[in-house]
């Protein structure tokens, strides 16, 4: 159960939490001149929600492998929680690298 809500869970808020952290630390980050913290931030947040999708992967391996959900069972229940949360996972992974991709084309010690 831990790992279902875990494995469906990590990922999104990992994201959440990269966009929350590299806006706070972006003004610190111009001020100690070096973008290695941004980088950082977004690198534990990427193996975070990875490790989500893992876990889902792994809860949906435990499980059977399949996608039917005919008989209103707790495997075809936990089977669609962990392929949500694989679904979930990745969609956040995808997220962070774009938000990354905008940590390394922006320049924001830029003064106007």
């Amino acid at each position: 159960m831990l790992s279902l809500s875990l494995g469906l869970l990590l990922g999104p808020v990992a994201a959440l939490v990269n966009e929350g952290m590299v806006y706070a630390t972006n003004m610190w980050m111009c001020g100690a001149g070096s973008p290695l913290s941004l980088h950082a931030i977004t690198v534990i947040c990427l193996a975070i929600a990875i490790g989500g999708g893992l876990l889902a992967r792994a809860d949906w391996a435990r499980v059977g492998r399949g996608t039917e959900n005919e008989a209103a069972t707790i495997d075809s229940r936990s089977r669609f929680l962990a392929l949500a949360g694989m679904a979930g996972s990745a969609l956040s992974a995808l997220f962070i690298v774009m938000q990354w991709l905008a940590v390394f084309v922006f320049n924001s010690c830029v003064r106007s």
